[in-house]
């Protein structure tokens, strides 16, 4: 496909073995056709979301030069709208870029997200308007009124103004969506409104549908950000949850509650729509639970609100800021090592069960809701564990398609990753057994992985054929199982998430004392916790 890339922003990937079924499927995404060869090969055992050199696939390809049949065949197919190529842009993207406004309308109407942005900060918009083709007025339009349709239904007043998408016209000349109108905007809900009209699209902000009331897709509420409060009488308790998101202690309704919200308002807003993304659709006692969320008045970004985190994360606790304060430590109730890690591996079993790897777990990922029990969230860097042809159907039991692949990992967690997941690798299923091992170790040390080097380093001895060590202050009983993941590529660790929890349960029983018998005691200090706490 050399002739065709000086046409686009972006380099067109090649496949190494074209004749390969992924080969065929984007030979075929490129011409446009003809549906019926692309139809028997989608009945096949195919991947549709397999990629090319570039990380493209075949829908981002047909989406790309305009091919609407093969767009909407790819979709029906379980293909993925907002799939990430390795520059960030994915199939909306490249369809806003195409000018065409009904690829663009498939996308959307499929889940494709408009506020998702590439690695140089460009959104679909952006795209749209380097397009250059004599449609991309249809196609700016288009955006124009589905965030125009969609701000209405968020935030509208009294009765949001009536818009119909059926009376503008696609390129082919047949009603985009037939006749779609605003509904009233504050009336109260009844539970036989609940419904999804049909023909309605997704109008690109992901999983916020047109169904009444908003958000009952997912069984996540919407809060006002007018309704998000300071906890009265309580100090601030906001603390750092990764490079650019902060966690803080607010009042929603007059119910405590911690944000997930960005340092920088509309920097990296990719990070919270991807972990709404997954936390939305995975449910489980060990996960960190998702209360509402709350979308910007232009909802171009939002925040999350999750259930109160009352100590911290994990990362806090055991390397806190500043000096320490004199006097005794304070101990975490209820938290000993090997009780933490069980309740971490529970969630990490979880999520393989559903075919996925956390991909991202530190210690900054481990958050304590309360004393004894700690929960898992930053859920934005979660990948598929296998290929698509290796999964059960994924429209089935996720709304939208469900958790599509996460963001790529920041080098500040590289100390904590293996190198497959550093590289972009499909996960394997002892990835996050590696990721594990080393929060095991830092659990039981109070130390840095890699003694506090920083990203790039590590994944350069990483690459240079060094894998971590096994430090000697882990107690005895729990050497084997940590020792067991540490290796350096997947086939040189030994044992699964599965026979790790076997083993933690047996060394747990060995240890017997009630506090852990290693050269640092489990005594963390750690500020205590502000406000009151639950009964």
């Amino acid at each position: 496909m050399p002739s065709l890339r000086s046409r686009f922003p972006v380099e067109l990937g090649s496949v190494p073995d074209p004749e390969s079924q992924v080969g065929r499927l984007h030979r075929l995404a490129v011409a446009g056709g003809p549906r019926w060869g692309l139809t028997r090969l989608l009945r096949r055992v195919v991947q549709v979301d397999g990629e090319n050199s570039a990380g493209q696939t075949a829908l981002y390809l047909s989406a790309l030069l305009g091919h609407s049949s093969a767009v909407e065949l790819l979709l029906a197919s379980g293909a993925n709208p907002n799939h990430r190529c390795l520059d960030g842009s994915t199939p909306v993207h490249a369809g806003a870029f195409s000018g065409r406004s009904l690829v663009l309308l498939h996308l959307l109407q499929a889940g494709g997200d408009l506020r998702l942005r590439d690695q140089q900060g460009h959104s679909p918009q952006d795209w749209a308007e380097q397009g250059g083709a004599k449609q991309s007025w249809e196609t700016l339009e288009l955006l124009q009124l589905c965030r125009a349709h969609m701000s209405a239904l968020v935030h509208g007043s009294e009765l949001a103004p009536a818009v119909s998408l059926g009376q503008w016209q696609a390129s082919s000349g047949h009603s985009l969506c037939g006749g779609l109108r605003l509904v009233q905007a504050n009336r109260v809900w009844r539970p036989e409104q609940t419904r999804r009209p049909p023909h309605v699209p997704a109008l690109g902000f992901g999983q916020l549908s047109s169904l009444w009331p908003l958000g009952l897709v997912t069984g996540v509420p919407f809060a006002d950000p007018k309704e998000l409060l300071p906890a009265q009488g309580e100090p601030d308790r906001t603390y750092r949850s990764s490079s650019h998101t902060l966690m803080a202690n607010l009042l929603w309704r007059g119910h405590p509650v911690t944000v997930r919200q960005l340092k920088v308002p509309g920097a990296q807003a990719d990070v919270l729509l991807a972990d709404l993304q997954h936390c939305s659709a995975l449910h489980h006692p060990s996960l960190l639970l998702l209360m509402a969320l709350s979308p910007s008045e232009d909802l171009s970004g939002l925040c999350l609100l999750f259930e109160p985190v009352w100590l911290g994360s994990l990362h806090v606790v055991l390397h806190p800021q500043g000096p320490r304060e004199e006097g005794p430590p304070h101990l975490v109730p209820g938290l000993l090592p090997s009780h933490l890690l069980l309740q971490v591996l529970e969630a990490l079993l979880f999520l393989q069960a559903r075919w996925r790897a956390h991909g991202g777990l530190s210690s900054h990922a481990v958050q304590l809701v309360r004393p004894g029990l700690a929960k898992v969230g930053g859920l934005e860097h979660g990948r598929p564990l296998h290929q698509r042809w290796l999964q059960p159907r994924p429209r089935q039991g996720y709304p939208w398609g469900g958790p599509g692949p996460g963001l790529p990992p920041p080098p500040e967690l590289y100390p904590w990753l293996p190198l497959e997941l550093i590289r972009g690798d499909t996960p394997a299923a002892t990835s996050d057994l590696y990721s594990f091992c080393i929060l095991a170790q830092e659990v039981f040390t109070g130390e840095l992985p890699w003694a506090g080097r920083k990203g790039p380093e590590v994944k350069a001895k990483l690459e240079a054929g060094e894998s971590p060590a096994l430090d000697p202050l882990v107690p005895a009983p729990y050497q084997a199982l940590v020792r067991a993941g540490l290796g350096l590529g997947p086939a040189d660790r030994c044992g699964s998430l599965q026979s790790t929890r076997y083993l933690l349960r047996e060394a747990m029983a060995q240890d017997s004392a009630s506090e852990v018998s290693s050269p640092r005691d489990w005594a963390i200090q750690c500020p205590p916790p502000q406000g009151s706490l639950p009964g």
